[in-house]
């Protein structure tokens, strides 16, 4: 991917530690993308990919990885 000329990226990082109430979340929608790969099903780890990520467009694709691998234990 190439760099529009004049434009700024910056990457953004959050500095502070994920608090018990996010933690309690993500646990919450790792388990929720797990029962829906437990479902579908999927035949490949880029269909179960492709099928978290339309499912779950706003949730960081590390999250979606986590279910993948929590799933496959």
């Amino acid at each position: 991917m190439r760099a529009t000329a004049g434009r700024d990226q910056h990457l953004q990082f959050h500095t502070s530690p994920p608090t018990a109430t996010a933690l309690g979340e993500s646990d919450h929608l790792v388990r929720a993308m797990m029962a829906v790969l437990a479902r579908q099903r999927p035949a490949s780890t880029a269909e179960a990919l492709r099928m978290l990520r339309r499912g779950y467009p706003d949730i960081p694709l590390a999250m979606r990885i986590a279910a993948m691998c929590a799933g496959a234990k």
